[in-house]
């Protein structure tokens, strides 16, 4: 006796289907689950032959073997419970093929069963639902909490159940499902992870004009960023209210960055949608794995939860050096790999990078703070300084230096620039680079190869001589070069300029501020 149904597993931040296969022969009972199945899918046995007597039915005592197809790929998670119990009780005809109200072959089945028949939510339901549409599945079986996450994906057919009594009903035609359960009007169901209001805003920000300059470019191009400045001028202030000048997403960003928290379990509500961007600040005693991605089952980091938007490093020189090394390689390629024997596992990691530290151990050095003189001798600034890596320093575009506020300048009642003037500047520099990349794989400014820093960041002959003297005196690198002239490009398109003048240049320039240190 043979049942096949399909059921749906994750590999990375992507769904994939799997062929479920049941065989029941004679012989000594035993149950063998085969096709790679990792130790929560292997526990599945016990779940699945209690769920089954504990409603009622017959567990057939026979030898039952449970093929997941494809067999080369591990499949993970405990969605596979559900799938199993129906093509056991298809297999030994408790519930009958022929009178079944859906396609078997274009149905998916999603679901943890505990022992009393009960369907639990599993993670990644929003990532599967998507596979099951590219795929030409025609139905979706979901845990009723799921549900709403599972809507998100339209053109398919959708069913949420809380207990396998309830699918077992619904197969057998016994229990016919509201059809307003079937065509439920998606905006209706839709919640926002957060309303697009920000509280923090750049008009609270009294002075720090060249801060907040560096930051329209640094958003503009999507550079990274790195303030330098003495406790209590304002990082973490800033740094916080930088979400406020981030465009807004694009629906296939939304999904995309709704995929990865659905995968990591991060949704605050099952079928919340991530409309906002991402804001993520990772405290410095995370691991490796926490940081870009990891474990047993790998699991999307800090650098992909913060995907398409913000991963705030405050006090950078304090997380360890591994961590901060381990950024290199997503920070470039924009994806973090996680190899494992049987897989790679590919989780996006288009951040901005913004970090915050103090110039030196006691904060102070180089700074005119009021009763705060530096204690640091020159070799401890030096040391402090070194934890962050020339390779990493190359990969952060823009170093500005934060000053500390004097009481005038905080009492201020100058109406400063809001977030919102700051946001309408941003996107129209974007949207210069949308055109310019419009037939390219790329998006923005700081994403592009040196090939392409050549084509587009032409300088003005005076600007190409400010460019050789500046080599020729603080000794850049390759890389930061490329940063150069990135930034400037990013500055040119702010002022709506098509070639990159010795203004842009020059300021560029002042934001290398560790290059140029002895």
């Amino acid at each position: 006796m043979y049942a096949k149904v399909m059921g749906s597993s994750i590999v990375g931040i992507d769904g994939y289907p799997v062929e479920i296969e049941v065989d029941l022969a004679n012989g000594l009972p035993q149950f063998q689950i085969v096709g790679l199945p990792d130790s929560s899918i292997r526990e599945s046995k016990d779940r699945v032959r209690a769920a089954i007597k504990n409603i009622g039915y017959i567990f057939p005592m026979k030898r039952i073997t449970v093929n997941l197809a494809p067999a080369d790929l591990k499949k993970e998670g405990s969605g596979f419970d559900l799938p199993m119990a129906i093509g056991i009780l298809l297999a030994s005809d408790q519930i009958s093929e022929s009178t079944l109200p859906i396609e078997l072959g274009k149905t998916l089945f999603i679901g943890e069963l505990l022992l009393d028949g009960s369907i639990q939510p599993v993670n990644g339901i929003l990532p599967m639902a998507i596979a099951a549409k590219q795929n030409h599945f025609q139905t979706l079986i979901v845990p009723k909490e799921n549900l709403r996450e599972a809507y998100l994906v339209q053109e398919i057919d959708v069913y949420g159940f809380s207990h396998l009594n309830e699918v077992i009903s619904f197969l057998s035609n016994e229990k016919r499902i509201h059809e307003t359960n079937r065509n439920i009007k998606i905006n209706d169901h839709i919640t926002l992870d957060e309303q697009l209001k920000f509280v923090e805003d750049f008009a609270d920000v009294k002075g720090h004009y060249q801060v907040k300059r560096a930051i329209e470019v640094a958003v503009a191009g999507m550079h990274n960023l790195l303030m330098i400045g003495p406790p209590g001028s304002g990082k973490s202030m800033i740094a916080k209210r930088i979400s406020s000048v981030l465009p807004e997403l694009i629906w296939d960003e939304v999904l995309e960055v709704t995929k990865i928290y659905s995968v990591a379990g991060e949704l605050k509500e099952r079928g919340t949608l991530i409309k906002k961007r991402p804001f993520r600040q990772p405290h410095h005693s995370i691991s490796v794995a926490g940081m870009i991605g990891g474990g047993t089952t790998p699991k999307p980091g800090e650098i992909s939860l913060a995907h398409r938007g913000i991963l705030f490093l405050d006090e950078l020189p304090e997380f360890p050096r591994s961590i901060l090394e381990s950024l290199r390689q997503p920070l470039e390629d924009g994806k973090v790999t996680i190899s494992r024997a049987k897989a790679n596992y590919i989780f996006p990691s288009q951040v901005m990078l913004v970090g915050a530290m103090n110039p030196c151990k006691c904060g102070y050095y180089g700074t005119d703070v009021p009763n705060h003189e530096c204690r640091c001798t020159p070799i401890e600034v030096q040391r402090y300084r070194s934890k962050l890596s020339g390779p990493l320093l190359d990969r952060i575009d823009i170093h500005i230096e934060v000053p500390w506020m004097n009481i005038e300048t905080l009492r201020d009642k100058k109406k400063e620039k809001s977030s919102k003037e700051m946001r309408k500047k941003i996107e129209k520099a974007r949207k210069i680079q949308e055109k310019r990349f419009q037939k390219q794989e790329i998006q923005f400014n700081s994403e592009m190869k040196t090939s392409q820093v050549k084509e587009h960041c032409m300088l003005e002959p005076a600007a190409e001589s400010l460019l050789q003297r500046s080599f020729d005196q603080f000794g850049f690198s390759g890389r930061s070069l490329d940063r150069i002239l990135k930034i400037s490009r990013t500055i040119a398109d702010l002022e709506e300029s098509e070639t990159i003048q010795i203004a842009h240049l020059a300021e560029a320039l002042n934001y290398r501020v560790l290059d140029k240190r002895d």
